[in-house]
């Protein structure tokens, strides 16, 4: 009896064991979520865009000015650190599409947003660098077109899928060796693309586990 009693414990462990050891890795769960609540801005009117002192501004006033030598006018790279290791892993960037030739404008109208990856892969089922806007609860996993590449949130000429249409989901995954952690940033970008508000993130930190858009916990 003692003798069944062992064997009937033993089995029960196993298949506890078993269990655990075959559990699907999309159901594991451990998110670490931030609240940012930050607003970008490029002021498109040149005169108003001289009395701001913003990063932004004063980045693009540089440029203007000569002090910064480049073709295109931007607010410079808005860097984010998702998992908080003091190295950025994703950067934000409104640009004016017009090439600047040294004749300064009354106002700027070929505005864009654009994501640039450090360290993470976006999703963009376009394959056309135009990233996927996601609503809340869409899964984030491993099914869909990830790339690296620089992707469009919006343009001037609405090709993008996030400008004027209010908070979206922006999906990523940080590349840790040959495994990911999938997440979301949750953003506004708007119609005319000057502003883009970066509202929160958050990502799974278990390894190649999936995550809903919006999810916290």
């Amino acid at each position: 009896m003692k003798k069944s009693i062992y064997v009937l414990i033993l089995l029960v462990f196993s298949l506890i064991v078993f269990s655990a050891c075959n559990e699907n890795p999309d159901d594991e769960v451990d998110i670490m979520y931030k609240s940012v609540d930050k607003q970008h801005v490029f002021i498109m009117d040149t005169l108003d865009l001289a009395l701001d002192d913003s990063p932004e501004s004063l980045h693009i006033d540089s440029i203007i000015s000569g002090l910064i030598d480049a073709e295109l006018v931007s607010t410079g790279y808005l860097r984010y650190d998702l998992d908080k290791n003091t190295n950025p892993d994703i950067a934000f960037e409104i640009i004016d599409l017009k090439p600047y030739n040294d004749d300064f404008p009354e106002s700027f109208y070929s505005l864009a947003i654009r994501a640039h990856s450090y360290t993470v892969e976006f999703l963009d089922n376009s394959t056309y660098q135009y990233a996927d806007a996601l609503d809340a609860n869409e899964q984030i996993g491993s099914d869909g077109n990830w790339t690296t590449q620089t992707i469009v949130l919006g343009t001037f000429q609405n090709a993008g899928n996030f400008n004027g249409q209010g908070d979206k989901f922006l999906a990523f995954r940080i590349v840790d060796g040959s495994i990911y952690k999938y997440g979301w940033i949750k953003v506004n970008c708007s119609e005319h693309n000057d502003t883009l508000k970066v509202i929160d993130y958050a990502f799974n930190k278990i390894h190649a586990s999936s995550i809903l858009a919006g999810q916290m916990n």
